[in-house]
């Protein structure tokens, strides 16, 4: 789904080296972009119980990884699209990310309604600017405004 405002990212992933490159590649292309993070799927549900509860959280670009311990990505996209209403669903595009790029992970991804795309690990600052100004188009021009 395309919005055209961009609130926060939430990044589920249990590697902090991970997070920390992330966050620093958000942080480099939008330094006012709230930038949340989970170690696993269930922290990242209990996350969004809470906050995609309040109309005022807005839209949210979510980054899963897939292997975790506690609850993995695909166990949290099973609860996922099963407990948040349409709505709630409408202001979050999740992307699947995971170190291994394969047919497999793009088609079981594909199961999922509530999935976007699927990511290659690591991530880099061109692929966060690819999938914000695709998913948020015009979010960068303005937060540089």
């Amino acid at each position: 789904m395309i919005q055209t405002e961009l609130n926060s990212v939430l990044m589920v992933d249990d590697d902090e080296t991970t997070i920390f490159l992330n966050k620093l590649f958000l942080q480099s292309l939008t330094p006012e972009l709230e930038v949340n993070t989970a170690e696993n799927g269930e922290e990242a549900l209990d996350f969004l119980r809470v906050h995609l509860e309040d109309p005022m959280f807005g839209n949210c670009l979510l980054v899963l990884d897939i292997e975790m311990p506690v609850m993995d990505g695909w166990q949290f996209l099973e609860v996922y699209e099963k407990e948040f209403t349409d709505e709630q669903k409408s202001r979050v595009n999740l992307m699947v990310l995971s170190i291994h790029s394969s047919e497999e992970i793009a088609r079981k991804a594909s199961e999922f309604t509530s999935v976007r795309e699927v990511l290659a690990k690591p991530l880099s600052d061109e692929q966060f600017q690819r999938v914000i100004n695709k998913y948020y188009p015009g979010f960068l021009e303005e937060t540089k405004a």
